[in-house]
């Protein structure tokens, strides 16, 4: 039995070591206690996303602008792809599709906090014309994972907003 416990404690000590830890809420700007998400997409999936992502010990995201302490824009999300490779034949090999969005920051006084910024994903496939309706729904989760990806990136962008605030 004491061997156990001196495994499992070796184990933790090793894990502490090597810099891992558990992850931990996100260090949001204290501007944004009270955070309203304005939305002009209709991108359901990345605001859900952004509402769990933002709801931490110290930030809410509410549904009333006027109490809000800061809001988060979502002034444009599209997706979209284009084809990177055709046969010989002129069949699609590959395609590549994208996910674009741009959002900005205000605080309660209009003041901006993030300028308006475009951010990006791509990802590729491959396109196998014997299986389009497995192709369409590839590029569904690509698209959904992107969503996902996109909710974190923002996420980081806020972040290193509260980084570079706390070391003011």
């Amino acid at each position: 039995m004491r061997a156990v416990h001196l495994s499992v404690f070796a184990f933790a000590l090793l894990l502490t070591g090597c810099g891992w830890h558990l992850r931990q809420p996100a260090q949001l700007p204290a501007a944004m206690q009270r955070t309203y998400i304005n939305d002009a997409t209709g991108d359901t999936e990345l605001v859900r996303q952004l509402r769990r992502s933002l709801g931490t010990p110290t930030t809410s995201v509410i549904e009333d602008a006027t109490t809000a302490t800061a809001t988060l824009n979502i002034l444009n999300a599209r997706q979209f792809q284009r084809v990177l490779s055709v046969s010989n034949t002129g069949q699609p090999l590959e395609y590549q599709v994208a996910y674009q969005v741009q959002f900005s920051l205000t605080d309660a006084k209009g003041k901006t906090l993030i300028e308006v910024q475009t951010l990006t994903l791509t990802r590729n496939y491959a396109y196998d014309v014997a299986n389009a309706i497995g192709d369409v729904e590839q590029a569904n989760v690509l698209y959904k994972a992107m969503q996902d990806n996109m909710a974190q990136l923002i996420l980081f962008r806020l972040q290193a907003l509260g980084r570079s605030a706390g070391s003011r």
